[in-house]
């Protein structure tokens, strides 16, 4: 599946706000001993890099020589991140079909921005094998947790989460998606090489555009799942475009170091 550059610009900012720290400083120290040690710039290839939102906040935040390829099916996004840093590689892949040759045996990290939530449990599999195959690390960011708290709440508040964590788990191109349940299938797979970091969204009462986004995408996804609730819900959508409340989205950072 693919998204717009409009929704991938609005989220940009919040990503970054996010983000955990604790781990980038963690993944830095790492890289630096990697590429001290193997005499080359870092190799960096990023999953579903869309217009290259997390190329752009991660790259900074690593303090070697780093030679990045940014990764997707969409042609457009890829074309859109090249225009915002023509020194990054593209590739146009399946991740579906061809996870596999998107990760080369050079590569020292794989990075992933809200990418694991839309897998299945196979394919998360297929890409930890992939990584360990080659030795490389692994970064994946903004894992939707399926945690969505408006503070003041409302009564169908958590309804309309129960129908989006069902949608989360659809198909999305990858087989029945983890949704939720993403970020402990990671942590199963990985062990004790895996760190980890909440990196929720936090939207403003005042932030008018995110909230709206946010509010209309859930409204679809839980009518999709509860037809039969449409009534309930829009009304519930009419109430939540103009709340003057606190929301927070709950994410998950995990890096995964190599094995020995």
């Amino acid at each position: 599946m693919s998204f717009s550059e409009t929704w991938l610009a609005l989220r940009a900012g919040y990503d970054t706000a996010a983000r955990s720290p604790v781990l980038e400083r963690e993944l830095a120290r790492w890289a630096a001993a990697r590429t001290a040690a193997a005499g080359r710039a870092l190799s960096v290839v990023d999953l579903g890099a869309g217009t290259g939102n997390n190329q752009r906040h991660l790259a900074p935040r690593l303090p070697v020589e780093q030679s990045w390829t940014l990764v997707d099916a969409d042609p457009a996004l890829l074309e859109a991140a090249r225009r915002a840093d023509p020194s990054v590689a593209v590739r146009g892949v399946d991740l579906a079909a061809d996870l596999e040759a998107a990760i080369p045996e050079t590569t020292d990290l794989v990075t992933a921005s809200a990418l694991i939530d839309l897998v299945s449990a196979g394919w998360l599999e297929r890409l930890l094998a992939r990584v360990d195959a080659v030795g490389a690390a692994l970064l994946v960011v903004l894992t939707y947790d399926g945690r969505t708290a408006w503070q003041p709440p409302d009564p169908v508040d958590g309804r309309v989460v129960e129908l989006v964590n069902r949608h989360q788990r659809t198909d999305k191109g990858f087989g029945p998606a983890l949704g939720p349940d993403a970020g402990p299938a990671l942590a199963r797979l990985a062990g004790a090489r895996v760190s980890q970091a909440t990196s929720d969204w936090v939207i403003a009462p005042n932030d008018a555009p995110m909230r709206s986004a946010l509010v209309e995408g859930w409204t679809a996804a839980a009518i999709e799942m509860s037809p039969g609730e449409a009534t309930e819900i829009d009304a519930w959508r009419s109430r939540s475009l103009g709340r003057q409340a606190r929301l927070t989205v709950g994410h998950l950072d995990q890096l995964v170091m190599p094995g020995a």
